[in-house]
């Protein structure tokens, strides 16, 4: 939709002189760039839009889910019957099939409610489809539009239409009450629509032009429907989640209400700032597909936003807080004037994705490990690759635009803020999550298998400053490692190697994440359960988990390293590679101790340089040393004799991102298969419910007696006092299992007293596990007998029996 002469749907009166001098010198000083653009829209890389819609279908994605679970599975009380049912009523089967039984019904019941909770994101997609296309004619009815085919207007759209591009837009004019002079896109890509204002009658011919080619842009990039469906998902989450969740928390908020509520408003207002910044960003890219166009009289998108109106007090307003659906004029001038300006990639956008991500993989890793019970260490690893493969296909596709123009949010300082904001979103999005709200075994009645306590409210602040940093670390080291490849691999805007390239960027990007991101999502997990440190640190403390980490970062660093180890610099520090980039006989230099990219250097197929409009670095001799703004000059210098490059043209950039992704994928594969049998579904299960309804910090009691943590306390009461009262309680010997953690499992001694506990209790699925324990205690731990125990304590602190 585009922003015309008055975006407020009233005819633009005549212009008073100051205003038109305010609009020619706007458009004096914001030149089109009619190649960049051409280069810029035409990359197979993609859109900026692109990559912004994908955060919506993220944070929608996760808000169904939660809604689904909510709905679904957490409100309806047949859940629990269906975990107790699993628990066998004849004690004639043998231990090996009672453990089998158990643990595969439980598991049965997990991945139906699994099940249900996918049922939410394609249920959102398929009814955001159903109100797209419904939208479609809904639109034309309620705006009273009507096609016309030989009217003044039709011809002029047919004229800007250019002939061979697929089937030419048909014109339909608004009329009715509150019609101003707007155009809008509208339709499919077979059938495509331009709905007008009837006042678009009166307005002059070359701005209708420059209008009807804006909005050909939108159809060309195919952005409409996108976008339809991005507002239609966000609705959809409001009417749909929001509301219903808010109004049945009002009539019975119990212990989580409160911080619902709060989470979900934060939430919706991620969701519509995301929204209108997709909103934003589409309009920048259908300008500069407008002035592409080879068809379009130069500066004609230029002068036509030269002469609209200046924005109100309230639109500043707007603009200020992140409500504004379009940009202001002066913004889309300035990016017409500097194209690659839209291809950055700021610390705010970063932030945003990594609250999307955190949304997302906290609902998601639970949901992996319920289909793999007994897996649960690799199920989180599972879960890091998927998230880091949705967070890759943002901010590794924006970064590695950046460097193809480089743009300055690609240099060394920039980058590395931007990636310590997404991890700081990453932890926000992993606290703002509807499952983080409080803990879910305690404050819930019916609580299932998925619920567990993931909020770091009542950790101690020092645990969250700790993994905090290490995110916000992390993110920073990604950010420069993106960067320093796309760099290295010679990012391009055009070129054949260019899509491929980044897409598999992408994907080794996904697999760098998956172990990181999966192991602090499941050492959060255990210290907001408040587990035993022995616990949480058991997920990383493997010579497996160290070595498939090395292992990630020597293939991660391939690529960077043999990129670096064959360029040369040449004499005055300038780079002697890409021989043709600026011209026979010339550099890319920086300039004085500064180390950002040339902002605004355009790489073309052939290696000309299509434009530069550098801030920190310098090209001389470019072919256009016509000044952009009075910020970006571009001197001319006397050439510096060249020398070939050593060694250029030996890096393959496809072939060193394969090696690497062998690499990659090799120490990730250790690193979440290499755990010994029985380590990690011990370590993960055993810190959910069970610690996570114990207090563990000491604290002062009335009378000045200081009591001791529980974690502090033995595992077992001596066996002196060892009464059959304690031997007997089913409580105490699953606190026992809860507080010791692997220890139990490995020291053989402690196996032994374990399995002897076990076996004098009044249960089946427990003594069965004692038997099966008591086979061979000096051996390997037999996994069915530790899940099935932890399992049957797990359901005894949930519904009491």
């Amino acid at each position: 939709m585009n922003a015309v002469p008055d975006p407020h749907g009233r005819p633009s009166p005549t212009p008073t002189a100051a205003t038109a001098a305010t609009a020619a010198t706007a458009t004096a000083t914001a030149t089109e760039r009619p190649d960049v653009a051409r280069a810029l829209v035409s990359s197979p890389l993609p859109l900026p839009t692109t990559t912004r819609l994908a955060l919506l279908v993220l944070v929608a994605g996760a808000g169904a889910s939660f809604a689904t679970w909510w709905w679904l599975v957490l409100g309806r009380d047949n859940w629990p019957d269906a975990q107790l049912g699993c628990l066998p009523t004849t004690t004639e089967a043998a231990p090996d099939e009672v453990l089998t039984r158990f643990t595969g019904c439980v598991g049965d019941v997990r991945l139906a409610q699994s099940a249900v909770v996918l049922c939410g994101p394609l249920a959102l997609l398929a009814l955001a489809l159903l109100w797209r296309a419904a939208g479609r004619r809904l639109s034309l009815w309620w705006w009273r539009a009507e096609p016309e085919h030989c009217s003044p207007l039709a011809r002029r759209l047919a004229a800007v239409a250019p002939e061979g591009e697929g089937p030419r837009p048909v014109l339909w004019v608004r009329h009715g009450r509150r019609v101003g002079v707007r155009a809008r896109a509208s339709g499919t890509v077979r059938r495509p629509r331009i709905v007008a204002d009837s006042h678009f009658y009166n307005e002059h011919d070359r701005h209708v032009d420059a209008v009807f080619r804006h909005e050909l842009a939108h159809l060309r990039l195919r952005d409409v429907g996108r976008v339809r469906l991005a507002i239609a998902a966000s609705w959809l989450l409001l009417l749909g989640v929001t509301l219903p969740m808010a109004f049945a928390l009002a009539r019975d908020p119990g212990l989580l209400g409160a911080g619902l509520l709060v989470r979900m408003a934060v939430v919706l207002a991620a969701v519509l700032l995301t929204l209108r910044a997709v909103l934003r960003v589409r309009e920048h890219d259908a300008d500069l597909g407008a002035a592409a166009d080879p068809r379009a009289p130069r500066n004609s998108t230029a002068d036509h936003l030269g002469s609209a109106r200046p924005p109100r007090r309230v639109e500043h307003v707007r603009r200020y807080l992140g409500l504004a659906t379009h940009p202001t004029p002066a913004v889309r001038l300035a990016v017409l004037a500097d194209p690659a300006r839209s291809w950055g990639l700021s610390s705010l956008e970063c932030l945003t994705t990594g609250l999307a991500a955190g949304l997302v993989s906290t609902d998601l890793t639970l949901l992996v490990a319920a289909l793999m019970p007994d897996h649960t260490q690799l199920a989180y690893m599972v879960g890091g690759l998927l998230t880091g493969s949705a967070v890759a296909g943002v901010v590794t596709v924006a970064w590695w635009r950046a460097v193809a123009v480089g743009h300055r949010d690609a240099s060394g300082r920039r980058a590395a803020k931007a990636g310590a904001a997404l991890g700081l979103g990453v932890l926000l999005g992993s606290q703002l999550a509807g499952r983080a709200a409080g803990d879910w075994v305690r404050d819930t009645g019916t609580a299932d298998g998925l619920a567990t306590a993931l909020s770091l409210t009542d950790v101690p602040r020092e645990q969250v400053l700790a993994l905090g940093v290490v995110l916000m670390a992390g993110g920073a080291l990604f950010a420069l490692w993106t960067t320093s490849l796309a760099r290295a691999l010679g990012a391009t805007v055009d070129g054949p190697r260019s899509a491929p390239a980044c897409a598999a960027a992408v994907g080794l990007s996904g697999l760098l994440l998956a172990v990181p991101l999966g192991s602090w999502f499941l050492f959060a997990r255990l210290t907001a359960a408040r587990a035993d440190p022995d616990i949480r640190w058991a997920v990383i403390d493997t010579p497996w988990w160290v070595a498939g980490v090395l292992t990630t970062v020597v293939g991660a660093l391939v690529p960077v390293a043999a990129a670096r180890a064959s360029r040369r610099f040449g004499p005055g520090g300038c780079l002697p590679d890409h021989a043709d980039e600026a011209g026979p006989g010339t550099h890319i230099c920086r300039v004085g101790v500064t180390r950002r990219l040339p902002y605004g250097r355009l790489r073309s197929r052939g290696g000309t340089p299509i434009a530069s409009t550098p801030s920190s670095a310098l090209q001389l001799h470019a072919p256009d040393p016509a000044p952009v703004g009075a910020d970006a000059p571009v001197l001319p210098a006397d050439p510096i004799p060249k020398t070939p490059p050593s060694g250029a043209g030996r890096i393959r950039p496809l072939a060193l991102l394969a090696a690497a992704t062998v690499l990659v994928a090799a120490g990730a594969g250790w690193a979440a298969f290499g755990s010994g049998p029985g380590r990690a579904p011990a370590a993960a299960r055993s810190g959910d419910s069970a610690v996570s309804a114990a207090p563990t910090d000491p604290s002062v009691s009335p009378s000045g007696d200081r009591t001791v943590p529980l974690d502090r306390l033995p595992v077992l009461p001596p066996k002196e006092e060892r009464t059959a009262a304690l031997r007997t309680n089913t409580a105490l010997v699953c606190r026992s299992l809860s507080l010791g953690g692997t220890a139990i499992w490995t020291d053989a001694q402690r196996r032994a007293d374990t399995a002897e506990l076990l076996g004098g209790l009044d249960d089946t699925v427990l003594r069965a596990a004692s038997a099966v324990l008591q086979r061979d205690p000096a051996g390997p731990v037999d996994r069915h007998a530790l899940v099935a125990s932890v399992l049957r304590c797990d359901l005894y602190f949930r519904y009491g029996r």
